[in-house]
């Protein structure tokens, strides 16, 4: 409890801000003469009224040998697309790659460049998955709708086919049940005129053969 409670204090007492140039010397020879990682101990043999951690990253940022200073390269830039295509937000890793450039000035330059970037990508591959996604169910509906009026001309053809069908049984029937009437009525006035009708126009023959008075 008390350590904590002295943590506490020390931590409310580091000093934060600019590093001074007196400052940026005595970490340079705390480093020089205890080496990297330490940085738990700086302040309190360094003199130093700073915390681990800002004495850790004014090191790695802007202290240490062979720190390159000026605008990111195309070809690190080219780097820093390629290892972030494959690793993500991972600074620190592709910093390793970057002889010279720190992580967090990868980072800063990702997010000033490329992330505006990504985001007006994004929407434009939103955008062209909205518009490809309507083509299709405009696509999918006149699909629907052909199929609809073929499947409707199908119907009328059929029904069509039908009545021609019921018309023509009809007409057959009638005329299998007409034709054996006729034929019976048609023998049954030939039997009643019989012999009387022949003889008749026999008779009319006939009297061409006999002389005028």
């Amino acid at each position: 409890m008390v350590a904590m409670m002295g943590r506490e204090i020390a931590e409310q007492g580091w000093r934060k801000g600019p590093w001074t140039p007196e400052e940026d010397k005595l970490l340079s020879e705390y480093v020089s003469l205890n080496g990297e990682g330490r940085w738990s101990s700086v302040s309190r043999c360094s003199g130093l009224n700073r915390s681990g951690k800002s004495c850790r990253l004014r090191w790695v940022n802007y202290l240490r040998p062979g720190l390159k200073r000026g605008q990111i390269t195309p070809q690190e830039e080219g780097i820093i697309i390629e290892l972030h295509a494959l690793w993500g937000n991972k600074w620190s890793t592709i910093a390793r790659y970057l002889p010279g450039r720190t992580d967090n000035e990868i980072k800063n330059y990702w997010r000033t460049h490329f992330k505006k970037k990504d985001k007006s990508s994004q929407k434009q591959e939103k955008r062209n998955a909205l518009i490809l996604k309507q083509e299709v169910q405009h696509q999918q509906q006149q699909q629907q709708l052909e199929a609809g009026e073929m499947k409707m001309v199908n119907t009328i053809d059929h029904v069509k086919m039908h009545e021609a069908q019921e018309m023509y049984f009809m007409y057959h029937n009638l005329e299998d049940q007409c034709s054996p009437v006729m034929t019976q009525d048609f023998a049954s006035w030939a039997d009643y005129v019989g012999e009387d009708y022949y003889g008749l126009w026999g008779g009319l023959w006939n009297l061409d053969d006999h002389p005028q008075g």
